[in-house]
């Protein structure tokens, strides 16, 4: 399974949009892996998860043809992983996809519907409302929704996506794995984990998100009960301005991680 990282940051970006202080400067001037947009990633080119703000441009840097899309998992509502009036473009006279084609199927929860109800009328669009932990066949996929701790006016949701020996976690945004959560896993075998780094070198109580030393913990609880091994990929992703540190001092400060940046592929 292949996965590439199109955006790695949080909300505000990395440099934040309207900042100057001191790591958002830093960023600014070595450019890089110390930009970052905002989050959303694609799986073996086939299934795309979350479409925010910069998706438009993030098509553009790294060579993709988002008229080809089928299928895209949203995490949540929040502006940096669901960008509505994006997906408007897909509409006439935004776009010439014919109704008789296939339409593009958006996935996830009652609210995300929600807003995007307006636009499926023509057939272009379509929505699947998921329940958590009630897996959906996405051609070759399995698709499970688990439910985020995060986002509480909500339903948010992170995904376990397999396909044949292939399993990949993907855990944006969300804290620590409640017990409920592990109930689960612990029936499951992973080959890939990426897990919110928002807080990064923060250590602070901000519930929605984690940061370096929970990413440590997780991992440490994910083998604890056999859902991964030694040979599982685990990547941290998903930096706010305000916890990130540079790239290379992240990478120091997560023995055993991948730490992520805009266009990074992964393959398990």
């Amino acid at each position: 399974m292949k996965l590439m990282y199109l955006g790695t940051a949080a909300a505000e970006g990395v440099p934040a949009v309207f900042c100057n202080c001191e790591k958002c400067v830093y960023a600014r001037k070595v450019g890089g892996k110390e930009i970052r947009t905002r989050s959303g990633a694609l799986v073996d080119d086939f299934l795309k998860i979350d479409m925010p703000a910069d998706g438009y441009m993030q098509s553009l840097l790294h060579g993709l043809d988002y008229s080809k899309l089928d299928h895209i998992l949203i995490t949540h509502t929040h502006e940096d992983h669901y960008c509505v009036l994006e997906l408007n473009n897909r509409r006439k006279p935004f776009s010439q996809k014919a109704k008789t084609e296939k339409p593009l199927t958006v996935y996830g929860s009652i609210q995300a519907e929600a807003m995007i109800h307006p636009m499926l009328e023509e057939g272009v669009l379509e929505f699947k409302v998921l329940t958590a932990y009630e897996p959906v066949k996405i051609e070759d996929y399995t698709v499970t929704p688990l439910p985020a701790v995060h986002a509480f006016n909500e339903q948010a949701f992170f995904y376990l996506i397999e396909k044949g020996d292939k399993a990949l976690l993907y855990c944006h945004d969300t804290d620590e794995f409640t017990d409920e959560h592990i109930e689960f896993l612990k029936t499951k075998k992973v080959t890939m984990v990426s897990l919110d780094c928002t807080n990064g070198v923060l250590e602070m109580d901000y519930v929605g998100h984690m940061g370096i030393s929970d990413n440590l913990r997780m991992k440490e609880k994910l083998i604890s009960i056999g859902t991964a091994d030694e040979n599982t990929i685990f990547i941290a992703n998903h930096f706010s301005h305000n916890g990130v540190a540079p790239y290379e001092e992240l990478q120091k400060r997560l023995p055993g991680f991948l730490v992520s940046y805009d266009g990074m592929t992964v393959e398990d």
